[in-house]
């Protein structure tokens, strides 16, 4: 009698450059969700963004007025969606 085993899973999703989550049908990484999430969170774009004191202290008082707290997520979605706006606007240019 021999052993059956299971199809090897292809790893070709490991070199997408444009990785989604929908992308990795790996069983493992389905069953471990924030392994895969990191995976793909690992390939997205990222701008370091350095600010002056008082500039910075303006900013985090604009993101507190619109979304009522400064925490992590909510400084990130006011940058990204203020670089949304000023690629909109350079590419309508």
């Amino acid at each position: 009698m021999t052993a059956k085993y299971r199809k090897a899973p292809s790893g070709e999703w490991l070199g997408y450059p444009f990785l989604r989550l929908e992308d990795i049908s790996q069983e493992s990484f389905q069953f471990h969700k924030f392994t895969a999430l990191s995976l793909v969170e690992n390939r997205m774009g990222r701008v370091y963004l350095r600010m002056e004191h008082e500039f910075y202290q303006k900013f985090l008082k604009a993101v507190r007025k619109r979304y009522g707290n400064i925490s992590a997520s909510n400084v990130e979605k006011a940058a990204l969606e203020a670089v949304k706006n000023w690629v909109e606007e350079a590419l309508a240019e």
